[in-house]
């Protein structure tokens, strides 16, 4: 896999807020500048939040321009990585590629008391509404490098019995209504010269150490750099999280960001692990591989 110079993270929305300038959500979105060797710029949105009003607000409180943009990448279809999908799409003055599990169109529902209660990807904001609004909408399931240096991670095997799925929803393939494995749980990877894989996650519902597995062997590189986004480790038992740390730690990881879907515990455990890795996310965090990040003095 080809490596690229240096890239700009910058998350558009999360649950936790710390400009005041900007607005929490319960969902995830983050704008990526990637910077190649021969000095070219590409720019990726990696998931559209829950709340398109408080994301756009962000991105328009920030100042940021999203003309460039060339891909969406969505890790998977839920409400919370997709209602701002369009919205996105018609700031970009470029043919973007939107990147998906196929799955990630599927209808996603918990059932209620007899009633089903959805929060798979919104309405308005569906591969026809994306096609509408210009997207080229690319369905893989295998890994898709999108620029040289950069791919997705396509499904993701799920090997560690400790991080074994559990989730209560439904969906329907063919017709009929079954269990929801969110198959479509993807991830982005990202190859820093000389640092390694930095590992984007929309939630990790395949688990955060799956992936980072999976990323070392389909990219074919031996180090990870680190990883910034959710990691879907809330409400997780004494025993996964210890679990994940130890994997964690046999990485010697630099960039250690969780987000989003991690909670407060999570995040307190994550830290104490790896006090110099650790950077706390929150909307509008910017991270940027070729300069040092500090966190912020509460």
């Amino acid at each position: 896999m080809q490596t690229v110079k240096s890239v700009k993270v910058t998350t558009l929305a999360d649950n936790v807020v710390y400009d005041k300038r900007l607005l929490g959500q319960f969902g995830f979105s983050a704008f990526l500048e990637v910077r190649t060797h021969d000095g070219k710029k590409h720019f990726i949105i990696f998931d559209t939040g829950l709340k398109k009003g408080g994301l756009l607000y962000n991105v328009e409180a920030l100042k940021l321009d999203l003309s460039p943009v060339e891909f969406i990448v969505l890790s998977h279809g839920h409400n919370d990585h997709t209602s701002a999908t369009v919205e996105l799409l018609r700031k970009s003055k470029q043919r973007v590629k939107v990147v998906a599990h196929p799955y990630a169109f599927l209808p996603r529902f918990i059932v209620k008391k007899g009633k089903r209660e959805h929060h798979g990807i919104p309405p308005k904001e569906r591969r026809k509404d994306m096609e509408e609004a210009g997207a080229q909408v690319i369905e893989a399931t295998r890994p898709t490098e999108i620029i040289p240096g950069v791919t997705t991670s396509g499904e993701i095997e799920r090997v560690n019995m400790f991080e074994k799925f559990r989730w209560k929803a439904k969906t329907v393939i063919n017709g009929k209504q079954v269990k929801d494995r969110i198959l479509d749980d993807q991830a982005l990877f990202i190859n820093l010269k000389g640092k390694g894989l930095l590992v984007l996650y929309g939630c990790a519902h395949a688990g955060l150490i799956n992936t980072i597995e999976h990323a070392l062997k389909v990219t074919e590189e031996k180090r990870v750099y680190g990883f910034i986004g959710g990691t879907h480790l809330v409400g997780s038992k004494e025993d996964r999280l210890n679990e994940t740390i130890k994997k964690l730690a046999e990485y010697d990881l630099k960039l250690v960001s969780p987000a989003h879907c991690t909670a407060h515990k999570s995040i307190v455990r994550l830290n104490q692990a790896f006090p110099k890795a650790f950077v706390v996310n929150y909307a509008g965090r910017v991270i940027d591989t070729a300069k040092r990040v500090k966190n912020p003095v509460f």
